[in-house]
């Protein structure tokens, strides 16, 4: 095998294994809130101040770059997109909805990042991306709706549109500073950003935590928790980087589409989750539509 090949490999695995993470969070996530002791915006708070220490913690291991002036103004704005209200949003939107529809909500992202690009950065608009546009609206509309028809463990309409602000707000982190994201080793991003969202974020999480019952937190809420802050932000997050340096965009997001898989699987295991024909459809339609976006004009299928 060759040295190509073998990296090649490696980055498969990677990549597989951080939307694997991804996958295991939000029913995970979902059984740590089961009992109430511990809501969306305390695992928020979780989820940013724990990924912030181990970024940082991992520091000195990293390229040692010093932040340009001129960029910490974009890192404040990219740590409340792409961190501060996506992460708060997302988990925040758990909470109310089921781990599958948080989950198929996710792959949305590159919808929302082509219609931003579009609109303010001239990205090529073609009747295949248009018509993919309407099929990823059709599927998200599906599993809306469907959360509305049968609630409860199904679904939440609330939950669904806060975990879809929440890509609309990581689609603007990456349509708006690709620039400051290339500019810097992801590391050192990683540790300012989750620090910067941790602090401005504060007001929001602070009460939560410090009223929060500790001595009453049973096993599900600690292993939740922790596995949200450990593998869900901070390993999922490294796998990621690893990823990416070898593998095509279009190959990432291919990816994506294994977490509701994962997360009906677990959820349903755990007892916080139904699978249902709504959200079937809308994983097919949301991947077909991504799918006719994303492909580069002119391209044919790899062979």
């Amino acid at each position: 095998m060759s040295e190509r090949s073998s990296s090649l490999g490696r980055a498969h695995l990677v990549t597989l294994g951080a939307f694997i993470c991804f996958g295991l969070m939000s029913p995970l996530c979902k059984w740590a809130m089961e009992s109430g002791l511990v809501n969306g915006v305390s695992m928020a708070a979780f989820r940013l101040c724990g990924a912030a220490l181990l970024f940082w913690l991992i520091s000195p291991l990293a390229p040692q770059q010093k932040i340009e002036r001129g960029d910490w103004k974009h890192l404040v704005l990219m740590s409340l997109c792409g961190m501060g209200i996506n992460q708060f949003c997302y988990v925040l939107g758990v909470q109310y909805t089921s781990p599958t529809n948080a989950c198929v909500i996710t792959t949305s992202t590159p919808v929302f990042t082509f219609i931003l690009s579009a609109l303010f950065l001239h990205a090529a608009v073609t009747w295949r991306r248009v018509g993919g546009l309407a099929i990823a609206a059709a599927g998200a509309l599906v599993l809306i709706l469907g959360s509305q028809m049968h609630g409860g463990r199904s679904g939440n309409p609330l939950g669904d549109a806060i975990c879809l602000f929440s890509q609309f707000s990581a689609s603007l982190y990456f349509v708006f500073f690709s620039g400051v994201i290339h500019k810097y080793h992801p590391v050192v991003l990683m540790r300012w950003l989750f620090l910067i969202s941790a602090v401005l974020t504060a007001p929001l999480w602070g009460y939560e935590v410090c009223t929060l019952p500790w001595r009453q937190l049973g096993l599900s809420e600690i292993l939740g928790s922790l596995y949200v802050v450990v593998f869900g932000s901070f390993v999922s997050y490294l796998l990621m980087i690893v990823g990416q340096r070898h593998l095509e965009p279009p190959t990432v997001t291919a990816y994506n589409y294994i977490q509701p898989v994962i997360a009906a699987t677990v959820g349903i295991a755990l007892g916080v989750d139904a699978l249902t024909w709504q959200k079937v459809v809308a994983v097919l339609c949301i991947a077909a539509g991504v799918w006719a976006i994303s492909r580069k004009p002119g391209s044919s299928p790899a062979r």
